[in-house]
């Protein structure tokens, strides 16, 4: 349906709102309606909504009437000042007054999006907060007065709102404002209200009430003029412009850049500037809003690009100075004028010559603005000598006329120079070659300097910025761009190299000739302590920022550098714990190291750098970072050599060390810096080549890009959970710098046991001299007490490797609180938050050590969106403990993906311990996929222990034939559900027996729901030692030899009678089975020996294969107490 457009007749606000309440009242059929303002300009439109709003909720208004026509329920939802659909949705939410218990939903999306890097701008609606208001106006009537922001349409559905016309559910909105000017209704802007519409029903614009005629001109500038101030109005409500004159002031501003037009004027930059500088906006009384951060406020919620007709339509009504708040200001743009009229502000745009001391006299209390382009005037005797209330000077290719040496004015006149300087507010520098201006004793003049810009080419302007070093400058802005020499730049460079050195030398500046030092390292302003904003723009010829540099105050950084030959290779904030914001923008392709820390950065933000050179990133003490946004790199990986993050309360202690070493290629070294961790007695994780402390583990997903280039010893834990840990059995992971040992571990009883801790020690015991025999001596002494025990199999110690470096990963364990909203709580989407540990650990790890961690549920984690290979390709020695989120598998399985992919191949130690919820070790689940040959074909130690809700540890599938092939030792302790410990894929009859030719040594202890080891037949033929208690389910051994080989068909029976008997003096077939002279020793329950069963001797398997010993406690246990009958 084609838009409908209604124009009414009014020639003020009050008019336009009373013919729209008509139209509402007697019009139903339309549910969403655009206003578009005066002429479909916009202009007005915001004002005409406040007014709106104003009447129909005023107690005098025909309540009957609009109760009827569905305007008894306003909800006025002002947006002008756009963020994004969910700030829409929550102004919605807080009009209707929905409780907190759905209000707490937006915090929660915020806080979730900044975990996700999203901006603000790209943050949508909250499915349950939708829901929510969709509930509350589904029965009742409505009208939404809706101020649009965003500059397109916005479908209220989408927040929740039932948007029905015919139901009196109904849509009043209006869009852009802020003085987005057009200059006649054309047949172009009437296209573009469309567009802007959208899917409105209708769109009203007003129009005047009588026809005025171009002889009437007056009378119609009245009317636009009343408009303009109800305009400018809502702009000082957004703004924060204080008085009752405030649409005046903002008026005057418009005006203001009406008269200067664009000429050679950076409005982006200076408008604000401007605005104070020449007093049309002053500082709020009593101690209100200062006079700059009114003026920025404003600059951000005014349109100020205009056409040239626009700008002569505004110059027609606005010139007649009645409307006026005062006479501030009055503005002269030639040598001519500046003779005859008072004047605030002056502009010059032509090549002039302009002499010493032209605005003296009235001018020198009167000039607050000046802007000289292109001039010629005496360094030494400027025209503005003795402008005591100048307040913003800046000279654009500006150049210095030279004065006989013997003239005799620069020393007369060098006290002036000084006195005009010092009530400077902003100075700016453009091409300009008079740096000293910039020297210490200058900027220690200016004492309210608040802004400097400084513009140059090829770094002249950086290089004099040295000058000002060490200076206590009050300086809030800074702002230096340096543009590249280029053809018509060569001619200034070559005056600038001349005129510099004798400006410096007559005013006492050290020359700095091409001083490459000062142009390498940036200037020291750390002395500036009420500097909050740095822009650099160029400064190409830069190679670092060092921490010293900076002062503490800074609060923003940008630097944008569009050259490729860039130099930058060390940029280091540590010292300003006040920055929030920085913004690297460009080629940097030399930067390789980036200190963050301690600052309050919330994003990092490096998508719009091209650093493919970075390979250090500081983010220590950062307690507000959420989300790191890495450059594009088609997409690759970021490889990284050291990555230090820490999102903690730690408290850091930071020794910089002040030298710079080159190596011997010639490589830049950047500054070392010595970082130790006050996080309890541990401070050598401080030296970890990889460190990442976090408050939050959603802080994880900003790493999944990230690969560190070396192999990596890693560790992972909760905060504090290296540190107050009893020591434990074999804990070799106690030092990174000290070989492991074997330690004595202290296990809990676990509850419901059918066998006391004295049996355990029995069975140890008893043959502990013949384990510290075999095992060499390397066991400590054992202290035998009920809850003590000793392992006879410690863990093997963690593999060395001078290449391999150290990351240390630990997490603050916090659980979030849950919303309740009809019976939707947070725990639904638990899945949905579950965290995800950075891809560099599945793919560079070759130890891994994860203990005492609340928030890990699986490693790595859900695989996200585009990681499909979780092979674990290095993984060597892996230790997992003491994690009682870790739930069904301890690995996440492998995407679907082409089945028969190694996995796990290199790995060779696994120990698991105190794992409550923990199903599986590894499991297929639902991928269907086929692991490769030699997946865990180096697999030698296997630990488990209290995992009591196991069921089994790793599936051994016919498509990987040498998976454990390596396995030694075998060990499980207290897993009471634990069922079986290799699944596989295949039926009995279809597979041959899976040989075991390594495995020497099982120890299976209170296992009672157990099974089976492995489901079909399995061979060990190097079994050395069985320990077994408290499993009494399991029902086979493995088999010890290979089943007999048939026999030919002998001739005589007399032959296979001496055969027998030869066969059973020895029992050996080959020389390979006469090898194994020694049989297995199996310690167990007699009663569990005598139940189990055997395939037979033509199998290979036969209880004459093995060796039992039976402890004095061979007997199930029974309950110790009596039983009542």
């Amino acid at each position: 349906m084609p838009l409908q457009e209604i124009a009414i007749k009014a020639n003020n606000i009050d008019g336009a709102v009373e013919e729209i309440i008509g139209f509402l009242e007697h019009t139903r059929q339309w549910g969403v309606i655009y206003v578009d303002g005066w002429l479909g300009s916009a202009l007005g439109a915001s004002a005409i909504l406040n007014a709106l709003v104003k009447q129909l909720r005023s107690p005098l208004s025909r309540t009957a009437t609009r109760k009827a026509a569905g305007l008894d329920k306003i909800i006025h939802i002002d947006c002008s000042l756009w963020q994004n659909k969910r700030s829409l949705q929550k102004a919605i939410a807080k009009e209707l007054r929905l409780p907190q218990e759905v209000m707490a939903f937006f915090d929660q999306g915020d806080e979730e999006d900044d975990f996700d890097g999203i901006e603000q701008v790209a943050r949508g609606v909250i499915p349950h907060v939708k829901w929510a208001i969709l509930n509350e106006l589904s029965n009742c009537k409505f009208l939404v007065v809706f101020h649009n922001g965003s500059g397109n349409y916005v479908d209220l559905w989408e927040c929740g709102v039932p948007v029905m016309g015919v139901m009196s559910k109904r849509v009043l909105w209006a869009s852009q404002g802020r003085f987005l000017l057009h200059h006649s209704r054309t047949q172009e802007d009437v296209i573009s209200m469309e567009e802007l519409a959208g899917l409105s029903d209708v769109a009203i614009w007003v129009s005047p009430h009588i026809y005025i005629n171009k002889n009437a001109i007056m009378n119609e500038n009245d009317i636009i003029l009343h408009f303009l101030l109800a305009e400018a109005d809502e702009v000082a409500r957004y703004s924060g412009v204080p008085g009752p004159n405030s649409s005046k002031i903002v008026l005057e501003c418009i005006f203001y850049k009406v008269l200067r037009r664009n000429y050679n004027i950076d409005w982006g930059i200076h408008a604000a500037n401007y605005w104070v500088c020449d007093g049309i906006i002053e500082d709020e009384n009593d101690y209100g809003r200062p006079a700059w951060e009114i003026g920025d406020a404003l600059h951000k919620n005014i349109n100020l690009d205009w056409s040239m007709s626009v700008m002569d339509d505004l110059y027609r009504i606005l010139r007649d100075t009645n409307w006026r708040h005062s006479e501030h200001w009055v503005s002269l743009t030639s040598q001519d004028e500046a003779t005859t009229e008072v004047s605030k502000s002056f502009f010059t745009f032509d090549n002039m010559i302009l002499v010493g001391g032209m605005f003296e006299q009235s001018y020198m209390s009167k000039l607050r603005v000046l802007h000289l382009s292109h001039c010629i005037f005496s360094y030494s005797s400027p025209p503005f000598l003795g402008c005591s209330n100048l307040r913003f000077l800046l000279l654009d290719h500006c150049e210095d006329k030279k004065l006989e040496p013997h003239d005799g004015q620069k020393e007369g006149c060098s006290q002036d120079i000084k006195t005009c300087f010092h009530t400077l507010w902003v100075l700016e520098l453009s091409y300009t070659n008079w740096h000293w201006l910039l020297s210490k004793e200058m900027l220690d003049l200016m004492v309210e300097l608040r802004e400097l810009n400084v513009k140059g080419a090829n770094n002249m302007s950086m290089r004099y910025l040295h000058h000002c070093s060490g200076s206590k400058s009050s300086i809030i802005k800074l702002r230096v761009v340096v543009t590249t020499k280029s053809i018509e730049d060569d001619e200034l460079v070559q005056s600038t190299q001349v005129l510099t050195r004798s400006s410096n030398k007559d005013y006492g500046i050290n020359g700095v000739g091409d001083n490459r030092d000062q142009v390498s390292s940036f200037p020291d302003i750390s002395s500036w302590h009420f500097l909050k904003s740095i822009i650099l723009d160029g400064c190409g010829e830069l190679e670092e920022i060092g921490y010293n540099a900076l002062p503490p105050s800074l609060e923003s950084f940008s630097f944008t550098n569009n050259i490729a030959a860039t130099r930058i290779k060390s940029i280091c904030f540590s010292r300003c714990a006040k920055l929030k914001s920085m913004l690297l923008t460009g080629w940097f392709g030399s930067l390789v190291e980036l200190d963050m820390s301690d600052t309050l950065v919330k994003t990092l933000d490096l998508r719009a750098v091209k650093a493919l050179g970075l390979r250090k990133i500081f983010l220590l003490g950062c307690e507000n970072l959420y989300a790191i946004l890495w450059p594009w790199k088609e997409n690759k990986k970021i490889e990284l050599e050291v990555l230090l993050i820490d999102t903690t309360h730690v408290t850091w202690d930071r020794e910089y060390a002040s030298k710079k070493e080159e190596s011997t290629n010639g490589n830049f070294t950047s500054i070392e810096s010595s970082l130790v961790a006050v996080h309890g007695n541990d401070k050598s994780l401080a030296y970890s080549d990889s460190y990442i402390s976090l408050r939050d583990p959603r802080l994880f997903r900003s790493l999944l890009r990230i690969k560190l280039a070396k192999f990596l010893h890693v560790k992972i834990s909760s905060i504090g959970g290296h540190k107050g840990v009893a020591p434990r059995a074999n804990d070799t992971t106690c030092s990174y710098n000290e070989l492991p040992v074997p330690l004595t571990i202290s296990l809990q009883e676990t509850s419901g046991s059918l066998y006391s801790m004295d049996d355990i020690i029995s069975t140890f015991k008893d043959n502990s001299d013949e384990t510290i025999g075999a095992n060499g001596g390397d066991v400590v002494d054992i202290d035998i007490a009920p809850t003590a025990i000793m392992w006879m199999w410690p863990c093997p110690p963690i593999p060395m490797n001078s290449s391999w470096v150290h990351c240390y990963i630990s997490i603050q364990d916090e659980t979030p609180p849950e919303l309740h909203v009809e019976g939707y709580t947070t725990s639904n989407t638990r899945q949905e938050t579950r965290i995800t540990l950075p891809s560099f650990v599945h793919e560079r790890t070759k130890i891994l050590h994860l203990h005492d961690s609340l928030s890990i549920t699986s490693i790595p984690g859900a695989a996200p969106t585009g990681i499909v290979d979780l092979n674990w390709d290095e993984l060597v020695w892996c230790r997992v403990e003491r994690c009682p989120s870790l739930e069904g598998s301890v690995f996440t399985p492998p995407s679907i993906r082409e089945n028969e992919k190694d996995i796990f191949k290199c790995l060779e130690t696994f120990w698991a311990s105190q794992l409550q919820n923990v199903r599986y070790i590894w499991h297929w689940g639902t991928t269907f996929i086929l692991p490769g040959e030699d997946s865990f074909h180096n697999l030698t130690f296997l630990h488990l222990e209290h995992c009591p809700r196991l069921v089994h540890v790793l599936p051994l599938y016919i498509s990987n034939d040498s998976g454990c092939y390596n396995l030694e030792t075998l060990e499980i302790v207290c897993c009471c559900e634990l069922k079986e410990v290799f699944p596989t894929d295949t039926e009995v009859h279809e597979q041959k027996p899976r040989e075991f030719p390594r495995l020497k040594r099982i120890h299976l202890y209170e296992l009672p729901m157990l099974e089976h080891i492995y489901r079909h037949h399995m061979l060990a033929r190097n079994l050395e030692t069985v320990k077994i208690r408290g499993c009494w389910s399991l029902k086979r051994l493995p088999a010890v030899r290979r089943p007999p080989r048939r026999r030919h068909r002998l001739s005589t029976v007399a032959e296979a009678e001496l055969l027998d008997s030869v066969v059973s003096l020895d029992g050996f077939e080959s020389d390979e089975d006469k090898a194994q002279s020694t049989l297995p020793t199996v310690d167990c329950e007699e009663d569990w020996w005598n139940g189990l069963e055997w395939s037979g001797e033509e199998f290979g398997h036969h209880p004459w294969h093995y060796k039992p010993c039976h402890s004095a406690y061979h007997k199930r246990t029974l309950l110790r107490a009596s039983v009542l009958r």
